[in-house]
Order: structure tokens, then C-alpha cells, then sequence
């Protein structure tokens, strides 16, 4: 199975975005590019992890309570989706569509449903469910790979790197 990291560098070289919505932001491993350019990133965590600064605004906040009053034309979703029950992400997705630009991107990195192939409550979707909900954009990436490896003992995740287009 592929790394992911050839994968989210390709997907990172391929958006220039001028406006960026990071959900589940963290410390912004994933934005913080953007943000050195200049690029207006907004990030959204509940954990107040970072605080907002010249061209990033951090909003304290679950992600699902999140208001969008800006369309983006890249949204960011990255190890976040797991943490959902189902139809709370088809949810978030649909409103992360809704509010993304024509010709926006949206990047994700999902833990696969091989990575809990039995849970019928979270969203640990397969490469068909991303592009049935998908459909009527140009998928760039949806890829199965493997993490980096992490954590004590050393451990590797079963994703999905997901890059598309509207």
C-alpha cells in the first residue's frame, strides 16, 4: 500500500487558493503553507490549540456548529471526519460543498473503512462512498494508503487521500 505523504505533497502542489477554511485545524500542519504565503486561512478546532494572527483566524468551536458566512475555494478536512457519526458528515460535506467556490478544492484525509471495517456509527468511508458524494466533481486524488507511523508503540493508519475539485 502507498504512503501518503507523495500523495498530500501532489495535492498540495496542485491548489493555489485564495481564501482558505481549515476544519479541525489543529496547529495548522496542513494549512501553515498557505498561511506562510499570505493566504487568508480561517481555522476551526474545539481545542484552542493556536490563536489567530495577521492573515489567520482561529474560531474556537466544534466544527459541526460552525457558521459558514465566506465561500472558499479550499477546504480542508484532515483527520477529522472519523470523529463524526455518519450522517453528521454527509451533513458537514454537503455544507462544505455548498460553500466552496466553482473551480475550489476540497482536501481530505479520511481513516478508511479498513481501518475499522465493522463500525457502523463513524464515518470511515471507502472509496466509493467519497465518490458517490462526490459525484459532480472532478476527483483528483481518493487514494488508499498508509500513514506515517506514530505514537508508542510505532503504528501506521489505513486512509484515504482525497483531493477534488468543483
Amino acid at each position: 500500500m502507498l504512503l501518503a505523504k507523495p500523495l498530500i505533497v501532489d495535492s498540495m502542489q496542485r491548489i493555489n487558493p485564495t481564501l482558505v477554511l481549515d476544519l479541525g485545524c489543529g496547529k495548522c500542519n496542513f494549512s501553515r503553507k498557505f498561511i506562510e504565503k499570505g493566504i487568508p486561512v480561517t481555522g476551526v478546532d474545539k481545542e484552542s490549540i493556536t490563536e489567530s494572527h495577521d492573515n489567520f483566524t482561529f474560531v474556537q468551536q466544534d466544527i459541526l456548529d460552525f457558521k459558514f458566512e465566506l465561500k472558499y475555494d479550499l477546504i480542508m478536512g484532515t483527520g477529522i471526519l472519523h470523529f463524526l457519526k455518519r450522517e453528521e458528515a454527509h451533513q458537514l460535506i454537503e455544507k462544505m460543498q455548498k460553500n466552496t467556490l466553482p473551480g475550489g478544492f476540497h482536501f481530505l484525509i479520511c481513516m478508511s473503512n479498513e481501518e475499522k471495517p465493522d463500525n457502523k456509527i463513524h464515518f470511515y468511508p471507502d472509496k466509493e462512498i467519497l465518490n458517490k458524494l462526490y459525484s459532480d466533481w472532478e476527483i483528483i486524488h481518493n487514494t488508499p494508503c498508509l500513514s506515517k507511523e506514530h505514537g508508542e508503540p510505532k503504528h501506521q493508519h489505513k486512509i484515504l487521500v482525497f483531493l477534488a475539485k468543483k
